[in-house]
C-alpha cells in the first residue's frame, strides 16, 4: 500500500490485491467540522499568552529548582540527597520537557500570527532545553545512578555538586526564552 497525496483536497491510494495486481483508489480527504477548525483557530489565537504564561512557568520551575531543591540537597547527607535528586530529576524531566515544547510550540504559533522574527529566537531558545537536558543532564543522572551505592565518594560529591550549574544551563535557555517572548509581547 502507498499513500501519494495529489491535492489539498485528494489523495490516491495504490493498492496491491491478492493477485499481486495494483489498482489505484481515489479518496477526497475529509474537511474539519467547523467546530474543529474552530478550537484550532482559537488555540492559535493564542500564541502570545500562551508563549507567555509556559515560558514563565518554566522559568518558574527552574527558579525552584536551583535555589531551593539543590541549596537543600548540599546541606544534607549525601546518601539521603543522592536519591532524592534522581527521584525527582526522574518526575521532573517530563513536566519541564513539556512546558519547554509547549511554550516553543506557543512561540511558534505567535510568530505565524506577527511574522516577527524574534518569535523564532525564543521559541529555538525554549526547543534548546529539551537536548540540552537529553545531551547533557541525563548522562550526569546516568552516571548519579550507577553512584547510589558509594554515596559518599568523591565523585558522587562532585557530580551533585555540578548538578547545580547543569539545572542553571537548562534555566538560562528558558529564562533567555521568556525574556525575548515578554519583550516583543509588549511591543
Amino acid at each position: 500500500m502507498c499513500l501519494i497525496e495529489m491535492s489539498h483536497s485528494f489523495f490516491f491510494l495504490l493498492v496491491k490485491d491478492e493477485k499481486s495486481s495494483y489498482h489505484i483508489r481515489i479518496f477526497q480527504k475529509p474537511n474539519m467540522s467547523a467546530l474543529q477548525s474552530s478550537f484550532f483557530d482559537k488555540i492559535a489565537a493564542q500564541g502570545i499568552p500562551l508563549a507567555l504564561w509556559s515560558s514563565i512557568m518554566s522559568v518558574g520551575g527552574g527558579l525552584g529548582e536551583v535555589f531551593v531543591n539543590q541549596d537543600a540537597r548540599m546541606h544534607i547527607a549525601a546518601e539521603h540527597a543522592l536519591p532524592e535528586l534522581l527521584e525527582a530529576h526522574k518526575r521532573s524531566k517530563v513536566l519541564s520537557n513539556l512546558l519547554l515544547l509547549v511554550s516553543g510550540t506557543s512561540g511558534l504559533l505567535a510568530y505565524q500570527q506577527t511574522k516577527d522574527k524574534y518569535w523564532l529566537i525564543g521559541s529555538s531558545l525554549m526547543f534548546a532545553g529539551v537536548p540540552y537536558g537529553v545531551l547533557v543532564e541525563n548522562p550526569v543522572a546516568d552516571q548519579l545512578k550507577f553512584l547510589t551505592l558509594d554515596a559518599r565518594s568523591e565523585k558522587a560529591k562532585k557530580l551533585m555538586s555540578s548538578w547545580g550549574g547543569i539545572q542553571l544551563g537548562k534555566l538560562a535557555l528558558a529564562a533567555g526564552g521568556a525574556t525575548v517572548f515578554y519583550w516583543f509581547a509588549r511591543r
